[in-house]
């Protein structure tokens, strides 16, 4: 279980931070590379990006409004888009600082928001839980980020549970709620009572592995322990003030700190990553930037996650 959590994501090197989960690898990568091709190459990857957003932003409204079917078809956009920017972007030569930022801004703030929401009211069914579930996903994009600082490598999730498996389980909890109007797991009052502190605990338990196995820096696991301590105490909405700015400037130094896009380099990747042959292909699902020492990548180097 610990090798296939933990298994390689390149040939020659094991890492203990997995780009992609196995079912990205398998079957979400191909399909996303067949479907980016019905975008015209002047179409920018950066506005790739905003459509997802805007489906983001649009998937909020609808559960606003009670429109399961609308909220399920734009959280679904959001997601296949936000696949489908990096490979467009590696696919016209286009990779940018830009589009790094961009993309985890938006996946930090509307996509962590559209998510929490949605498992909270329509996969548990227990939207009392909503700000407990904002503060995990607040704390995993910070630690996404802050082991992208550290290694060179944004990491979100394991091989075997990454963020395009819960955007699927999103969306299937959209889809589920459209058909029937419940939740998909709806607990009653004893059900959730008996289940809800142990599914609170794995899940903090799940966000502190993350941050040990990808950080590994006890500077930056002490700012990262410091955040949930504040979830913990500060009144809402006081870690939404801080997680912010945070965020903001771990995008903007990371970007800053990665090697210049390189035109020849994302275009070799498009075209490794669209080519069958016995060497892994490459996965990774965001902006690449060629390799660089001063970054201390263990594999291509990747802005998105």
């Amino acid at each position: 279980f610990f090798l296939l959590v933990c298994a390689p994501t390149t040939a020659t090197r094991w890492s203990l931070v997995p780009m992609s989960s196995l079912l990205y690898d398998l079957a979400l990568s191909p399909f996303y590379d067949r479907l980016v091709q019905l975008w015209p190459l002047w179409v920018h990857p950066n506005a790739i990006t905003c459509l997802g957003g805007a489906g983001a932003a649009a998937s909020l409204l609808a559960m606003r409004r009670g429109s399961w079917v609308a909220a399920c078809a734009a959280f679904t956009a959001y997601h296949m888009l936000d696949n489908m920017d990096g490979k467009q972007a590696r696919r016209t030569g286009k990779s940018s600082r830009l589009g790094h930022v961009l993309d985890h801004a938006l996946d930090g703030s509307l996509g962590v928001l559209a998510s929490c929401q949605i498992c909270c009211d329509h996969l548990f069914g227990y939207p009392a839980a909503q700000r407990f579930a904002l503060c995990c996903g607040m704390s995993t994009l910070l630690t996404c980020h802050v082991a992208e600082r550290c290694s060179g490598r944004p990491t979100l999730g394991t091989r075997l549970f990454g963020a395009d498996e819960l955007f699927l389980l999103c969306s299937l909890s959209l889809g589920h709620r459209a058909a029937t109007g419940e939740p998909l797991l709806q607990l009653d009052g004893s059900e959730r009572e008996r289940w809800w502190p142990a599914l609170r605990a794995g899940w903090l338990l799940a966000v502190a592995l993350l941050a040990v196995l990808t950080v590994r820096r006890p500077r930056w696991l002490a700012a990262l322990g410091s955040f949930g301590l504040l979830c913990a105490t500060a009144p809402w909405p006081l870690p939404c003030l801080v997680y912010g700015p945070a965020l903001a400037v771990l995008l903007v130094t990371n970007a800053a700190r990665a090697p210049r896009p390189c035109l020849a380099c994302s275009r070799s990747s498009a075209h490794s990553s669209s080519t069958r042959t016995r060497s892994p292909p490459q996965t990774s699902r965001g902006r690449e930037y060629p390799p660089s020492s001063r970054t201390h990548t263990r594999g291509p180097g990747s802005a998105r996650s």
